[in-house]
């Protein structure tokens, strides 16, 4: 039997992060929301999670790509999609992450995550 990949989701609106805690739930992935990077930062360091999503536009000082770049620097490889409200080609995500535009759709994750680009490393 399969486990349920684990994903962060790091995303500031309450009202998103509790649907997509709902719809992605409902596919079968074990789904933790977080509305900032610091949240998500510390409870990366604390559990092993499978994935991310992260809202590139994110209060308290550390946007999305930046802690997007942290979380794989600790772990090399570790799949990560961004997602956005604003022009997804100037969000100075790395080339090898995908942006989703928002609004998407919960699908668009499912297939971002799976990916093999996803799992590529930021630049040192």
């Amino acid at each position: 039997m399969r486990r349920s990949c684990s994903m962060l989701f790091v995303e500031d609106s309450y009202l998103l992060a509790q649907t997509a805690v709902q719809a992605l739930s409902a596919a079968g992935l074990d789904v933790r929301a977080v509305p900032d990077a610091q949240a998500a930062l510390q409870l990366f360091q604390q559990e092993n999670f499978d994935c991310a999503v992260i809202d590139v536009e994110l209060p308290g000082g550390m946007g999305g790509v930046e802690l997007a770049c942290a979380m794989q620097r600790i772990r090399p490889g570790f799949p990560v999609v961004l997602a956005t409200g604003y022009d997804a080609q100037s969000s100075g995500a790395p080339a090898h992450v995908p942006v989703l535009q928002k609004p998407y759709r919960f699908e668009d994750i499912l297939s971002a995550i799976s990916t093999p680009g996803a799992s590529g490393e930021c630049a040192r």
